[in-house]
């Protein structure tokens, strides 16, 4: 098997939508406001944001609860060419960081992570 897509459940679609599109700059490939989604062309796989109301709808099953209870439910990692000039670059555009680019030698890598508009981590990650 090949990972296609992550969907993201989100709370907000717009606001997620700007996070995503705006802020992160991912190229949009499909859009749908009415329905609450979008999919992102961000290489080989893909990124959708999807409503958690609307897939509770298109599943069927009105017996989950829409909020999750967990801190993070998963973990996006994006390969950037520079961490320190990906880490400025969404400074700017007022990205809230968890920390600072920091060398993980037990990884061989150098990091920094933060938060979606849902809480949903996400690391950017460049090979030492």
């Amino acid at each position: 098997m090949k990972l296609l897509q992550i969907r993201i459940l989100v709370k907000d679609f717009k606001k997620s939508a700007i996070f995503y599109r705006d802020l992160l700059g991912f190229p949009v490939s499909w859009y749908e406001e009415n329905l609450e989604y979008a999919l992102f062309n961000n290489g080989e796989t893909k990124i959708e944001l999807v409503s958690r109301k609307s897939m509770a709808e298109l599943v069927g099953d009105g017996s989950k609860p829409l909020e999750a209870e967990s801190q993070s439910s998963f973990l996006l990692q994006f390969e950037v060419e520079d961490v320190d000039k990906a880490y400025n670059r969404f400074r700017e555009k007022e990205i809230e960081f968890i920390n600072e680019p920091h060398d993980r030698k037990e990884w061989g890598a150098r990091v920094a992570h933060f938060r979606d508009p849902d809480g949903n981590l996400i690391e950017i990650y460049k090979m030492l």
